[in-house]
């Protein structure tokens, strides 16, 4: 994809281009460019933002490098995938040994205020969170199950006005896991050309 970039969105790819040299970023530049408009987009709105689907922390810090001052929480099962009964779950079936290392996205994190770490299997590792308030959302999970209940959990505490966008689109279950989400709710359930589902919160 050929596009001619502003100034603002070359500075943005270069963050993209900058965060591949530094870990896995397994997504394309088009995807990586939309996320971080989205979140650019939703700093203004007074609420704290979230990722669920870590692994290595290439998404998180895009979404730490642009969110101003909003507080960033990340979910992801990191190294509990390895306790002795996640192998029997659909995520330690889905997953394998294949994790991202908690010390590790820590450290590439480090630099950026206001990120906060919840490892555990979602959403039981949002637990104490109930009240918080969300401008925007970004989901990784893979898996269908995963994704329902991460949009159970966020989206009635998504703002108005605020961005819930999902990976994995093409995907043909967490593609109808959106749909059957969000039918007969008001808001219009975006497809992308990269693989990305999303909403603007009405």
């Amino acid at each position: 994809m050929l596009a001619r970039l502003p100034v603002q969105a070359r500075g943005d790819l270069a963050l993209v281009h900058e965060t591949r040299r530094r870990t896995a970023l397994l997504m394309t530049d088009a995807a990586a460019l939309h996320l971080v408009a989205c979140v650019r987009a939703a700093s203004g709105l007074d609420g704290a933002m979230a990722e669920a689907g870590v692994l290595m922390g290439g998404s998180a810090r895009l979404i730490a490098a642009t969110k101003s001052a909003a507080t960033l929480h990340l979910f992801d099962v990191f190294e509990t995938l390895q306790a002795d009964d996640a192998p029997h779950t659909a995520v330690g079936a889905h997953f394998g040994g294949v994790h991202g290392i908690l010390a590790a996205v820590e450290e590439l994190l480090a630099p950026f205020a206001d990120v906060r770490f919840h490892p555990g299997i979602f959403p039981h590792s949002a637990a104490g969170l109930g009240d918080m308030r969300f401008a925007f959302v970004h989901l990784d999970l893979d898996l269908p199950e995963g994704t329902r209940d991460a949009l159970e959990f966020f989206y009635p505490r998504l703002l108005p006005g605020g961005i819930l966008l999902g990976d994995d689109y093409a995907d043909p279950g967490v593609r109808e896991t959106f749909e059957s989400f969000f039918a007969g709710k008001p808001e219009t359930l975006i497809a992308l050309p990269w693989s990305q589902g999303m909403i603007v919160k009405r």
